[in-house]
């Protein structure tokens, strides 16, 4: 714990106000996961989505309705709302269902499954991208595509990380071409898009590199989210690092503490474009808050899997232990 909270007092992120209120681990658990559990229900597709890309696919991949319900009641909803959220996921094609005897078990479609992959990828292993100075850009302005399927091709590549540097042009300097050539395949305009490798023609004229980067994907806004959570986050970090008892906290609060600390790194992730060090700002807070996400859930990663494994069941029966490559999370950053 103590590598973390000195780098943390080293960086410019630490000197901003943060009220650290000394107070246990315990008590802190209580206040936060008290304020998750007042979120409201209409989040809770958006939670069930975390729980399956945290928890089930660590654990096979699949999970009964029953057991989906048990995991969500510490987390504030209820089984109408859950029965609601999963029927919501299956209609959007991202979970499926089979039934046996009167009960249900859900896993991911492998659609959902691909997508899930790729944030695991982000979320639980430490890179930092590496870049060759040149951008790929697409272009979806060219004519037989409808105005509609534009749209779409706005909506799903801004997903995929790709900003907006003009009408109908997108851009990112390292974003993985094999998901984009199967979205052009899968909408049908293949043969209807541009794209194209570029560079800085000349560095001493236009709008620098960073600049445009800032304001084609927002990184002002997506470094406030991240010092927002550094800032809910670190008190919490704190009681940890002065704790003597957390590993032996009670199994359910660390898991509705695990919960909420996914879910919502995973949301400012999901508006995240994966940009390479050298277009982001100096002491980039993402860095910082994937850190900072680390170093609590390692600590109360062992009491979580207590309560997983005690509701957790699938067609096979209760959940077994975690699979191999998933006790990797968190573990070095490379």
């Amino acid at each position: 714990m103590n590598w973390w909270w000195n780098a943390c007092l080293s960086s410019r992120y630490a000197s901003a106000p943060i009220n650290v209120a000394k107070v246990d681990f315990q008590t802190h658990c209580r206040r936060m996961t008290s304020r998750f559990r007042r979120e409201s229900p209409s989040r809770t597709p958006s939670l069930i989505a975390t729980l399956f890309g945290d928890v089930v696919e660590a654990h096979g991949g699949e999970i009964s309705l029953g057991s989906l319900i048990r995991l969500t009641i510490p987390l504030g909803a209820n089984e109408r709302l859950v029965r609601t959220s999963v029927y919501r996921l299956a209609q959007d094609d991202w979970v499926v269902g089979t039934k046996q005897g009167r009960r249900s078990y859900y896993r991911l479609t492998n659609s959902a499954h691909a997508r899930v992959c790729l944030f695991d990828r982000r979320i639980y292993y430490f890179r930092r991208q590496k870049w060759n100075g040149y951008w790929r850009l697409l272009f979806t302005g060219t004519q037989g595509i409808a105005a509609e399927k534009r749209a779409e091709l706005r909506r799903r590549l801004t997903w995929l990380g790709f900003g907006v540097i003009a009408p109908n042009v997108y851009g990112h300097p390292t974003a993985p071409l094999e998901l984009v050539w199967k979205l052009f395949s899968e909408l049908g305009v293949s043969d209807r898009v541009v794209v194209m490798k570029a560079a800085n023609y000349d560095r001493l004229h236009g709008l620098g590199t960073r600049e445009m980067v800032r304001q084609c994907f927002k990184i002002g806004d997506l470094e406030s989210e991240y010092l927002q959570f550094i800032q809910q986050y670190t008190p919490l970090a704190e009681a940890l690092g002065n704790s003597d008892t957390a590993g032996g906290s009670d199994p359910e609060r660390c898991f509705t503490l695990r919960t909420m600390l996914i879910h919502h790194y995973r949301r400012i992730l999901l508006k995240d474009p994966d940009l390479p060090a050298p277009l982001l700002p100096e002491q980039w807070a993402g860095h910082q808050a994937q850190q900072l996400c680390a170093v609590i859930y390692r600590a109360i990663e062992a009491p979580s899997e207590e309560y997983i494994l005690s509701v957790g069941e699938n067609r096979q029966g209760p959940f077994r232990k975690l699979q191999p490559k998933f006790r990797r999370r968190f573990a070095a950053e490379g």
